[in-house]
């Protein structure tokens, strides 16, 4: 008897957590969220992720922050999210190297770039620029080529850190280039690109959009862009692949949470996700830093994911980047 009223209170038990969890669900969000950013403010990744925390706050009616985590190729960052609570309230504004480069470049790392966490969408693609400071006394691909030849190992060139896509567009532009160079690591874009327009370090390839003011300026030089195709923002800029034959890195962000967050929350912040990359502010918000918002479900970034870790791997394999 004392056997069965245990059995039954512990089935009620369950009954009403399930309720409680369900219920939980339901409410989400009911108490302010964040959105990670692995790397400093002021980049491409960083201001995509304030355009989606302000339109998700408003739409959700609760708060989502954006909070800087940089530092280690963005492994900082992501490891926290992977690490936090799979409720809903921690997001991940994911970048290539967390979800399909870190992988092939790190010895360990402190997540599983393949399961720790689940996509919510895509949120936009963008090109990535090679600009050189006037100092440098080149104006073409084809004279930084020759120059770096002549020069070999003499000419600095900044990253938002090793391991980032920065890093690696331009190990891969190396290696096909067939030159040498000499690389200055920073903690993010924001960083490196302050040396690069005062000329402490001639050149950089990096995110379009923090660069693009620079450009028009006139303070920095774009000679060439990562995308298979022009960019209608740098009329007259070639795609690098013009020049340097098989060159192609484009880069991207997704928004990720925690694996095993709830399939109900994931599906309304997708839901939701989707629907404000619809709206045409955001839109212009976000082509106004050359990115082209995307969008798509979960499953659908998925197979995004798994396509992007074979071309990464590629170029990991041609720049022939020793493991860290």
């Amino acid at each position: 008897m004392k056997r069965a009223i245990l059995v039954g209170m512990a089935a009620s038990a369950l009954i009403i957590a399930a309720a409680a969890t369900g219920a939980a669900q339901s409410d989400y969000p009911s108490r302010p969220a964040q959105i990670v950013v692995p790397f400093p403010p002021g980049g491409n990744t960083d201001i995509l992720t304030r355009v989606m925390a302000d339109q998700y706050s408003t739409t959700l009616k609760s708060p989502f922050n954006v909070v800087n985590k940089p530092g280690a190729g963005a492994n900082i960052g992501a490891a926290f999210a992977a690490n936090s609570d799979p409720d809903g309230y921690t997001l991940l504004m994911a970048p290539p190297a967390t979800h399909a480069i870190n992988a092939y470049l790190y010895n360990t790392l402190p997540f599983d770039m393949e399961k720790s966490f689940t996509p919510i969408t895509m949120v936009a693609r963008f090109p990535n620029v090679l600009v050189v400071h006037p100092s440098l006394g080149v104006k073409s691909i084809e004279k930084l080529i020759a120059k770096a030849k002549a020069e070999p190992g003499k000419i600095d060139y900044a990253t938002s850190g090793v391991g980032s896509t920065s890093h690696l567009c331009i190990s891969l532009f190396m290696a096909l280039a067939g030159v040498e160079m000499n690389h200055i690591p920073y903690k993010g874009t924001s960083q490196s690109l302050q040396d690069v327009i005062t000329g402490r370090v001639p050149m950089m390839i990096d995110n379009l959009g923090p660069i693009l003011p620079h450009i028009q300026a006139g303070t920095l030089i774009a000679i060439g862009v990562s995308t298979a195709e022009p960019v209608a923002l740098l009329p007259g800029v070639p795609p690098i692949g013009t020049v340097v034959k098989g060159y192609q890195a484009s880069s991207w962000n997704a928004l990720s949470v925690p694996a095993k967050t709830p399939r109900e929350i994931v599906t309304k912040l997708s839901t939701e996700a989707n629907a404000i990359l619809r709206k045409p502010e955001v839109i212009q918000k976000i082509r106004a830093i050359g990115s082209e918002p995307i969008g798509g479900t979960p499953d659908e970034v998925e197979k995004f994911f798994a396509e992007e870790r074979v071309r990464w791997k590629r170029a990991v394999d041609v720049a022939n980047l020793q493991k860290m």
